[in-house]
């Protein structure tokens, strides 16, 4: 294509986006309200969003930790009796009011802006755990896959994407050994042993020498009991992996776990 056919396609490419444009003006992704300033949200959801991601956690599971509690590296009371395959979690914050508001946004309306923003708030979150103390840094980031039935009812990967962005962040490649083999139910209200059953054997591993002794960094946008991404974290051990971090948004929890934080 020339350069002077490209600039009259141009404007009827941006043509659709500027209807919607029109017709939908741009809102909070967050509050709904029509204030926007950066990165899609309105200032009151901005302040928000950095009092979430204020907010400390524990490194084994990622629950919400009170301030005068310090931090332990081998993991905190809310941590579940038998510890998580994988070695330390990154996350946001918890999931709920902006965080909440931002995931749906990039998940359900595939909306770029919001997917962009926590990505790259979640890669500098991810460098600075990995500097302070210094860690040995991921060899490649592997999102936790999707079950391909699920993907066409769907037509969305939206955990690939956030990989796909938080790796270009970080300058690092994206593996796509980790599959998913079997489709489970949803596991919304499932209790914490019926999530470790449901997704038992849920993955596998292809072309696994190409793993051996690496370190991962798995990516999810939420986690919750972590029994997804533990299961995940196993199948990719077992292929000879050394060592997997998880990285999430947001970790799903009670709002005992930070109302009072917040409130402060």
């Amino acid at each position: 294509m020339n350069a002077t056919l490209r600039k009259l396609l141009l404007p009827l490419a941006a043509a659709p986006r500027s209807l919607a444009d029109l017709v939908l003006p741009r809102v909070c992704a967050a509050c709904g309200c029509r204030d926007v300033s950066a990165g899609g949200l309105c200032d009151r959801c901005n302040v928000a969003l950095l009092g979430l991601v204020a907010l400390a956690h524990c490194p084994r599971c990622g629950t919400t930790v009170g301030p005068n509690i310090p931090i332990r590296e081998d993991g905190c009371p809310g941590c579940p009796p038998t510890l998580p395959r994988f070695a330390r979690v990154f996350r946001l914050g918890p999931y709920t009011g902006v965080l909440r508001g931002m995931i749906r946004r990039f998940k359900y309306r595939r909306q770029d802006t919001m997917l962009a923003r926590a990505a790259r708030m979640l890669a500098r979150t991810v460098a600075a755990g990995l500097s302070d103390p210094p860690s040995t840094p991921p060899d490649l980031v592997m999102p936790v896959p999707m079950h391909w039935r699920r993907r066409l009812v769907r037509g969305f990967d939206h955990a690939r994407a956030l990989a796909r962005a938080v790796a270009t962040d970080l300058r690092l490649p994206v593996g796509n050994e980790l599959v998913r083999v079997r489709h489970t139910a949803p596991q919304v209200h499932m209790p914490r042993s019926a999530r470790i059953a449901n997704v038992r054997g849920a993955f596998a591993v292809h072309r696994g020498d190409a793993l051996a002794g690496s370190h991962i960094l798995l990516l999810d946008d939420v986690t919750t009991t972590g029994a997804t991404a533990n299961e995940a974290a196993r199948t990719l051990l077992s292929a000879g992996v050394a060592r997997v971090v998880l990285a999430v948004i947001a970790k799903s929890e009670p709002p005992t776990a930070y109302a009072e934080h917040l409130a402060q």
